[in-house]
């Protein structure tokens, strides 16, 4: 039986129902069932990794229902082990995910772990960003993928006009932001719009999520 997971700060505005909340107990037990075959997470991680990966994946879950209020299609960038997509799509069914990742590997694991949870509102997708010929997106969201100025452009060009790209970011990443990211998203026809923070539970560093919209 998986471990029960406990749901994130009220003051996040996120409420999980028994059902969302054993589904990332199950997500969790899955990660740690196969990561080690798969390499999915680093094994100093895998004890904390409902804190560390998951709730800070639902950091971004109310943004996210705010900013598409009547539905749309979020892509999971650079997915990996299915951070923050997963955790966004047992939070928010009423959105459509797309979880994509180049690795056949990674993508093996979340077609592996969208039939697991029982995830209707999601797929996976074995693709890379620069490579894209797929439709366009109402919002991209990606968790630890590398620089902002690298990403960027490759976000905002598969989203449509007026989406939405969500980067989570640490404190060094935002206090290392360069003139540089300015300069991608303005050739990207881009433009940051906000910033949310947080902590997560029982930490005090301060986490962000960048928010972006590529103009229409």
């Amino acid at each position: 039986m998986a471990a029960e997971f406990t749901a994130p700060p009220p003051e996040w505005g996120l409420e999980l129902s028994g059902e969302q909340l054993e589904k990332l107990s199950l997500y969790a037990a899955g990660l740690r069932e196969m990561s080690g075959r798969l390499n999915l997470v680093s094994p100093s991680d895998l004890a904390a990794i409902e804190v560390r990966h998951i709730t800070d994946s639902l950091a971004g879950a109310a943004l996210l229902r705010r900013l598409l209020p009547g539905g749309g299609t979020v892509l999971d960038a650079g997915s990996g082990a299915g951070f923050p997509g997963v955790p966004l799509a047992i939070a928010l069914p009423g959105l459509d995910f797309t979880f994509c990742d180049s690795s056949l590997r990674r993508f093996q694991f979340l077609t592996w772990i969208t039939a697991r949870l029982g995830l209707r509102n999601a797929r996976a997708l074995h693709a890379r960003l620069g490579q894209w010929k797929g439709p366009l997106y109402s919002a991209v969201v990606q968790r630890a993928m590398g620089q902002l100025e690298n990403i960027l452009p490759q976000c905002l060009n598969i989203m449509s006009p007026g989406g939405y790209f969500l980067a989570w970011q640490t404190t060094a990443q935002v206090a290392a932001y360069r003139p540089e990211v300015d300069a991608a998203l303005i050739a990207a026809g881009g433009k940051k719009t906000e910033e949310a923070r947080y902590s997560l539970p029982g930490e005090k560093e301060e986490r962000h999520i960048l928010v972006f919209v590529r103009k229409g």
